[in-house]
This record gives structure tokens, C-alpha cells and sequence, in this order.
């Protein structure tokens, strides 16, 4: 995953939307302009500010790592898009396993009920994770965005502008 120059914020978009995806690796963002994204990044602020633990680790970004149990956490303000946010932190959990030789745990903590959410990493979870990694990795070749496809998430999502040109 490293030589294609993967984060783990490019599962949790490839998770959501292909569209969505390409957007984010061609660095095109307006989620600082987005209210909800403003107050999750405010919540997160408040609630748990990063771990000074997790810098210079060869480019990984969780929030926080406890490394005498080795588990990587995760935290969103809200408990929505589980299967997203899971992917986003079983990499960060996957990377560590690797750079480690020792296997890791990941969750995910919801700011907004306080609530832990276990993230699985196992056999199933690398096989995951490597496919959705292959489709990343096609989906960063295209030269332009995939078509906007109208899903449950549009009306919420930090890229409707883009794709709709609403609000």
C-alpha cells in the first residue's frame, strides 16, 4: 500500500463514493466549507485532541495509538458511515501490524455518545483491504472524476457542491 501512496482517509472515501475517492486523492477539497465537518473538527477539538504519539509515523494520521496494548483509535464526532470509518483505522491498524511484526487492534470512538466501537483486523479484514486498495489505486489512474451518482449520503456529504452544486 505504501508504493501506492495510500492514507487511510482514501478507504473511508472509497468506502462512501468512487467519485468521492478521486476527488480526495486529486487533493480537490471543500470540506473546510461544510458545517457539519466544522463541527465534527471542533467536537474533536473539544472532546480528544490528537495524540503528540502518533507524529512522524511514516505518514500515518490516527488519533490516537496505545502502544502498550496495540490499539489504534480512531475518533468521529458522530457514529454514522461504521463501515468507512472502520476501514479508514483497520490501515492505520494494518500498517502497524506490519511495521511491528505484531499484530494490532483498532476501534473507533464517537465523540458525540461517547461510545467505543471495536474495529475487526483479521485474515478477512487484509484480503479487504488489499481490494479496496487495487480499486484506489484504478480509480487515482482516471484522468477525470467518475460521473456524480445520486446515493443516501449526497444530501450530507462534505463534496455535494461539487457534484450537485448544492448546499
Amino acid at each position: 500500500m505504501e508504493e501506492g501512496g495510500l492514507n487511510g482517509l482514501d478507504f473511508q472515501h472509497a468506502s462512501l463514493c468512487t467519485r468521492r475517492a478521486w476527488l480526495h486523492m486529486h487533493r480537490v477539497d471543500y470540506s473546510h466549507l461544510d458545517e457539519r465537518m466544522a463541527y465534527g473538527t471542533a467536537l474533536h477539538e473539544i472532546s480528544r485532541p490528537r495524540d503528540k504519539s502518533t507524529r512522524g509515523l511514516f505518514g500515518l494520521a490516527p488519533d490516537r495509538i496505545d502502544w502498550k496494548n496495540r490499539l489504534v483509535v480512531e475518533a468521529k464526532g458522530r457514529g454514522g458511515a461504521e463501515e468507512a470509518v472502520g476501514r479508514q483505522t483497520a490501515f492505520y491498524a494494518l500498517l502497524l501490524w506490519v511495521a511491528t511484526g505484531r499484530r494490532w487492534k483498532a476501534g473507533n470512538e464517537i465523540l458525540e455518545t461517547r461510545r467505543k466501537r471495536e474495529v475487526p483486523v483479521n485474515d478477512g479484514t487484509v484480503e479487504d483491504m488489499i481490494e479496496v486498495a487495487e480499486e484506489l489505486i484504478e480509480i487515482r489512474k482516471e484522468r477525470i472524476a467518475p460521473p456524480a451518482r445520486r446515493k443516501g449520503l449526497c444530501k450530507k456529504c462534505s463534496y455535494r457542491r461539487l457534484c450537485w452544486g448544492t448546499a
